[in-house]
């Protein structure tokens, strides 16, 4: 499904799409933020697929090392592993890593598709000290809109088959990123506009997103890069790197329609005898222009009139020259630009990248993507013999499969070498871990999903000591 809205220089008629939403914003600014509902899922992070052109031996092997090079970028969530001596003396040999393979075949096109042995590559990551990023990744949206060559703006949907969409897909796939489009059905479209995600408005991203109960939320517009043309783009320019607080984004753009509303509708008094007022200046002025062309000669008459006409000219400039050295800059970083909001984790943080081709910034702002979330949630490895030792107490194991369940997925946490029972006290049941990496970086791994929560008390705040409650 396309969603489509041409150009419209008019700032009154942008006034009047932004001001529809305002309701909604008032009541999400007076909200305190608490987070979208945890929706992680579990991607396969030791298994790649490669376009090859054959099935011989030697295609095999090429593959093999491709496939291995982009399931540790995958397993560590970034590309500078590539760079580790360990990491490249085991990509002389994937086959000691292998544990199977098979071709698939999909558009006429034929994959090598490998799947490598997870316990041993994570035995790698950790001896040579290199993160460590478990199958459980956040789930993400795009909302993203598209300058086309006839100024017409398309929002990406999953309906859609082009180049930048593939684009985005691929490189998340490649990456372990859960990304999902928008449906952009009758529901998207009430809630959202192409004009919202154009000027990148946090309100509108949020509430249409709410459907889909995601993580995290990417707004972005792709345009291009021409130092001759002057983008058309909203009054709400931020530099790029600004990161705020998502209700002080919230709020700014409330008191923003507000103003825009108040602007839009002249008071009643205004109104009344708008008309009669309007009609004496007009019958003043060509009363004046009457008078004037009486007494001035006939040669100079057509420069009176131009001056007369042209009363109401501003001689304000409307870029000045810092502006369009800024965007001639811009333009030698490449041919087009893409400008991106990210929601998430109660911030709102805004930049921009350039490219040759909307194809290419849409790899490269996955490929960024996916390296803030490393950061977050990747574990760094810490000497065996520092690693340290916590006990934990979970509540709501009343039952063997609620003690195997619990205990399954403690095991299956990146960050726990190992879970093992030590007490259990009614339906209290008390585990040992050995971490690999920091008690924070535990607390940020089960926040992904909402099996194991942390007690609280009566005023919602964590009771100390490590007690948490088991609610899968």
């Amino acid at each position: 499904m396309l969603t489509a809205v041409k150009r419209n220089g008019g700032g009154a008629n942008k006034k009047r799409q932004r001001a529809k939403h305002i309701v909604g914003l008032s009541l999400i600014a007076l909200l305190s933020y608490t987070g979208f509902s945890q929706a992680a899922q579990r991607v396969v992070v030791n298994e790649a697929q490669i376009q090859v052109e054959d099935q011989s031996q030697r295609t095999q092997q090429a593959a093999q090392k491709k496939a291995l090079q982009q399931v540790l970028v995958k397993m560590s969530g970034s590309t500078g592993v590539l760079e580790n001596a360990g990491v490249r003396a085991a990509l002389t040999s994937p086959q000691s890593l292998l544990r199977s393979y098979r071709f698939s075949f999909e558009n006429n096109k034929t994959y090598y598709v490998a799947e490598f042995d997870q316990s041993k590559l994570n035995e790698l990551l950790q001896r040579e000290m290199l993160p460590l990023w478990g199958d459980r990744r956040p789930e993400t949206i795009v909302w993203l809109a598209k300058e086309e060559n006839n100024d017409a703006r398309v929002i990406l949907d999953e309906s859609l088959d082009t180049e930048l969409q593939r684009a985005l897909k691929q490189t998340a796939k490649e990456r372990g990123i859960p990304l999902s489009l928008p449906l952009m059905d009758l529901t998207d479209s009430v809630n959202i506009s192409s004009y919202d995600v154009w000027g990148r408005f946090a309100g509108p991203l949020r509430k249409a997103s709410a459907r889909y109960s995601v993580d995290n939320i990417i707004g972005a517009r792709v345009y291009r890069n021409d130092a001759s043309a002057i983008p058309d783009l909203p009054d709400n320019v931020v530099p790029s790197g600004t990161v705020e607080s998502l209700d002080d984004v919230l709020l700014d753009e409330t008191q923003s329609d507000e103003q825009e509303t108040e602007s839009l509708e002249p008071s009643a008094d205004k109104l009344d005898g708008f008309g009669d007022e309007k009609d004496s200046m007009q019958s003043q002025q060509l009363s004046q222009y009457d008078t004037l062309q009486e007494s001035i000669p006939s040669e100079q008459s057509d420069t009176v009139t131009s001056s007369l006409i042209d009363t109401s000219s501003n001689t304000t400039l409307p870029f000045t020259m810092d502006e369009f050295a800024d965007y001639a800059r811009r333009a030698s970083e490449g041919e087009y630009a893409l400008d991106w909001v990210f929601i998430g984790g109660g911030k709102v943080s805004y930049g921009s990248i350039y490219g040759d081709s909307p194809e290419a910034l849409g790899s490269q702002l996955i490929d960024a993507y996916s390296n803030y979330l490393s950061s977050l949630y990747a574990i760094v490895g810490i000497e065996a013999s520092e690693r340290e030792v916590v006990n934990v107490s979970i509540a709501n194991i009343g039952s063997i499969s609620r003690y195997a369940s619990a205990t399954d997925y403690l095991n299956s946490l990146s960050v726990i070498e190992n879970a093992s029972l030590v007490e259990q006290s009614g339906t209290v049941a008390t585990y040992s871990l050995i971490l690999i990496g920091t008690y924070d970086d535990l607390l940020n791994s089960i926040k992904l999903e909402s099996k194991l929560r942390p007690v609280t008390d009566a005023y919602g705040q964590t009771v100390e000591g490590h007690s948490f409650y088991w609610s899968n």
